[in-house]
This record gives C-alpha cells, sequence and structure tokens, in this order.
C-alpha cells in the first residue's frame, strides 16, 4: 500500500495504465469483462444482411469509463472509434437494425417492411431480367426466320465491279481510219440528210428511249446505258435487248444515230491507280452493252490530270485504256468516241490537238471517233457565233484531227463568253452562239448523217419537240432534215 501510495503521482503524470495492478480496480475491470456479452448488430441493406466485423458489446459504456479510470488510453481509443463507427453507420439512408430494435414491437414492424421492399425489388429485376432475356431470344428468333426466308427466295445477287487484270498492249499494227463520215461505209445507207435528236431518258427499260425520242420528233438520240453515277449496274437482260432491237428496227433507228453516253465517274486520264482500273472496267463494260444491243458508238469525256500528273501522261493513259479495251473486245465493231470540252480545269480535249494526241497511240483506229460539243468549242475559246469563227473552227478540226473521225455533234447554246473555259450549257438560241450561229451549224454539209442531239438543259420533253422544230426552221433548202 505504501509503495502504491508512493508511485500513484508519478505514474499518473506518464500516464502509465494500472491495469496490472493488483488493485481492487483491476478487478472491477477483469469481471466488467469477463461479464461482457458479444451481441452482433445487424445491418439491412438492399438484399442482404451482414454482421459487423468488430462487434460492440452491449456494456461498451461501462468498459469506457473503466479505461477511463484506470487511464488506459489504447483501450479507451478503439472502445471510442468503434462506437464512432456505429453511430455512422447508424445516419445512413437505409436503417441499421440492433437487438434492441428487434425486442421493440414498432421496430419489427419498420424492419419487415424493409425486408418485403426488399424482396419486392428484388423481384421486379427478376422480372425486368427474364423479360429482357426473353425480349432477346424473341429478336434473335426472328432475325433468323427472316434471314431463311430471305435464303429460301430467289435472291438477286448485287452486281459487283469485276476489275480484270489489265494488260496494255505495245507494238501493235496501227489500223488507219477510212476516210468518210463512218467507217462502215459499206453497211449504212446515206441519204444525206440532217438526223435532230437530244440525250432522252431510258427509265423503265433501255426499248422506252425509242418511244420517247419518236415523241419529240427526234430522228436520232443520245441516252444513257445505265445509272451514269455509279460504277456497278445489274447485267441487261436478254428481253431487253432483243426489245430494243426490235424497236429501233422498226421505227428505222439506225445503229449509226444511237449515241450513248459514258459513265459520269470514270476518268481514263487519272494516275490514281483505283480510279484508273475501275474506270478502264466501266469502259469495258459499257462497250460489252453497245456491242450487244447493236449500237456503234460509245461516247465519253477523255479525262483529266485532276492535277497530279502532266498532260501527256493524262493523255498516253486515255489512249492506253482505249488500245486495252479494244483487245478485250477484238471482233467488236464498236467504236470509242472522244468527245472535246472546255478547258476548264485539268480535263484533257479542250484543245483540238489533245484529241489528235490520243488518236494517234491507238493501235486501232478505225474504232475511234470525235463528237463535236458546240458549248464546249465556243467556251474553249472557237467562235461559233460568228461566220469567220466558224469557219476558222471547222478548218482547225479538218487540219489537227480530220472530219474522218468525226461521227456525232452535241448541240448546245452557252452561257457563258468565247473562251469563258465553263460547261454551261444554254437552250438554242437562249445563248451566246445565237439562232444565227445555229443556222450555219444545221447548214453544214459535214454533220450530215451522224447524230446531231440536243444536250440542253432539260425542261419538259416538249420543249425538246419545240427547239428541235426550232432548227429544222433554220434548215435552208439545200439542207434535208431527217
Amino acid at each position: 500500500m505504501f509503495l502504491r501510495n508512493v508511485l500513484r503521482p508519478f505514474l499518473k503524470l506518464v500516464n502509465y495504465p494500472m491495469v496490472f495492478s493488483f488493485s481492487t480496480t483491476a478487478k472491477i475491470m477483469a469481471s466488467k469483462v469477463n461479464a461482457t456479452v458479444e451481441e452482433p448488430v445487424l445491418r439491412v441493406t438492399r438484399g442482404s444482411k451482414r454482421k459487423l466485423t468488430s462487434p460492440i458489446t452491449k456494456n461498451e459504456d461501462a468498459l469506457l469509463n473503466v479505461s477511463k479510470q484506470t487511464g488506459h488510453r489504447s483501450l479507451h481509443s478503439r472502445i471510442k472509434a468503434e462506437k464512432t463507427d456505429v453511430q455512422q453507420l447508424s445516419k445512413e439512408k437505409e436503417p441499421s437494425i440492433t437487438s434492441q430494435h428487434v425486442s421493440n414491437p414498432k421496430n419489427m414492424k419498420a424492419k419487415n417492411t424493409v425486408i418485403k421492399k426488399e424482396e419486392s425489388h428484388e423481384k421486379d429485376l427478376e422480372k425486368h431480367g427474364k423479360q429482357a432475356k426473353l425480349k432477346k431470344e424473341k429478336s434473335a428468333k426472328a432475325k433468323r426466320i427472316g434471314t431463311e426466308k430471305s435464303v429460301s427466295k430467289d435472291v438477286v445477287p448485287k452486281p459487283e465491279l469485276i476489275i480484270p487484270e489489265i494488260i496494255i498492249p505495245v507494238n501493235k499494227p496501227v489500223i488507219k481510219r477510212k476516210d468518210g463520215p463512218s467507217p462502215w461505209n459499206g453497211t449504212i445507207k446515206y441519204e444525206n440528210k440532217i438526223f435532230l435528236g437530244a440525250h432522252i431518258s431510258a427509265a423503265g427499260g433501255l426499248e422506252n428511249a425509242i418511244t420517247n425520242s419518236m415523241n419529240i420528233g427526234g430522228t436520232s438520240f443520245a441516252l444513257f446505258l445505265k445509272n451514269q453515277r455509279q460504277w456497278v449496274s445489274k447485267p441487261m437482260e436478254d428481253v431487253t435487248v432483243e426489245r430494243f432491237k426490235a424497236a429501233c428496227a422498226t421505227h428505222k433507228f439506225f445503229p449509226h444515230l444511237i449515241l450513248p453516253h459514258g459513265s459520269y465517274l470514270m476518268n481514263c486520264g487519272t494516275n490514281d491507280p483505283v480510279i484508273l482500273a475501275k474506270s478502264r472496267a466501266n469502259l469495258l463494260d459499257e462497250m460489252k452493252r453497245c456491242e450487244r444491243l447493236g449500237i456503234l458508238y460509245y461516247n465519253i469525256h477523255p479525262g483529266s490530270s485532276c492535277g497530279k500528273g502532266t498532260r501527256e501522261e493524262a493523255i498516253k493513259s486515255i489512249a492506253d485504256s482505249i488500245n486495252w479495251v479494244h483487245d478485250q473486245t477484238p471482233d467488236s465493231k464498236v467504236s470509242v468516241v472522244l468527245e472535246n470540252m472546255c478547258r476548264q480545269g485539268f480535263t484533257i480535249g479542250g484543245d483540238f490537238s489533245d484529241l489528235a494526241e490520243i488518236i494517234e497511240q491507238v493501235f486501232d483506229q478505225s474504232r475511234i471517233g470525235v463528237c463535236l460539243d458546240t458549248c464546249h468549242a465556243l467556251a474553249a475559246g472557237y467562235d461559233l457565233a460568228t461566220a469567220q469563227g466558224f469557219e476558222t473552227f471547222l478548218e482547225e478540226f479538218e487540219r489537227v484531227i480530220g472530219f474522218r473521225y468525226l461521227v456525232a455533234v452535241h448541240l448546245n447554246d452557252s452561257e457563258g463568253e468565247v473562251g469563258c473555259h465553263r460547261d454551261r450549257h444554254a437552250s438554242i438560241g437562249k445563248g451566246k452562239i445565237g439562232l444565227e450561229g445555229f443556222r450555219r451549224i444545221i447548214n453544214c454539209p459535214r454533220f450530215r448523217d451522224i447524230p446531231v442531239v440536243l444536250e440542253t438543259p432539260y425542261i419538259s420533253d416538249d420543249y425538246y419537240k419545240q427547239e428541235i422544230l426550232l432548227l429544222k426552221s433554220l434548215a435552208d433548202s439545200e439542207t434535208v432534215c431527217a
């Protein structure tokens, strides 16, 4: 006792715990601890119940007081921390239910309500899950059935552009074109007439082009053999070919008076290997279509370098493309017809020398021709509005290219001035060429027995009919319009 009384002040100064002592306080503490009964705290959460990892005793306040009395700081800190955790849990949205709460009937009712809500929520989740699964199964089944139905029917495969291996022929003998308006002098009867027409629609079937041409009073016509803005179109059916040929024979639309126009997508002058390969494949496809239909000419825009190559390279690429197509169709009589352009940008064909150089590099020159576009010629700098300008135009064409290559004419007035380099077509007499300019064109002997077709802005079929009548009215006594 004496020793304890002496050491007590010093022990208090250092806050040394007194649990080890044999004092009554220690005995009380031991008895309190032994009397403690651990009862875990239940925390109800959605869909689950779990026990706290560190259960708090019912007599925690007693232990807290003992630790304060003995100065046992570590024990005091642990109890205080655990008590704080329990208080924080009780402040959460979801209620914490202890054994004391459970014993209370009101709290039991609250607990049961919470559990029922959780069970209801679980059932809802399960229900929605089953519905989603069922919906997914139905969708998969419908898709499977739809696929089976589509397979069971006669499905027409989507046409694909087949790009063959392209080997450009070299060192072949040159076949010169004979003099005259067409290389087929032995098979075509010439009547020394002007054959007027227009670029008309072939909607609903190629055979409808003949009917549409007759409705506007045309004796020649131009058309697209397929969608001009797509690389690929479905193959022609045999019945379409037969109907087209029969209609042409019945209404005397001879093969040399029909001028199909090539796709606007083609560019045989490009150095882009993908576009060039597609252009050549498309050129071959349309040439074969012409052959099946019995048509002699196929009109194309030569192409453009697009600023990524030289003019000479573009011209060689165009000539190589024509040589390759000729090589792929050795028995065909179809000619590639090059159209003069308006010198816009990097296009080839604005100058007659461009066309002459292409022709010079083609081996079979009997299967190549030229189509003169009046709007393009004016925009390129050839003055068709005056008598002197028109004579100069004809003389230069004969000197640079030769009229033996002329197989067609596109009749268009021009919105732009001479040399504007703008491809802007206008109705006959509404542009810079004027009616007097077209009077000279209609009465020119060089333009007889070939298709002379309108490419003026489409207003209506009746307007095309009126334009054809207007052009016929410009013909003099020596010019006969078919």
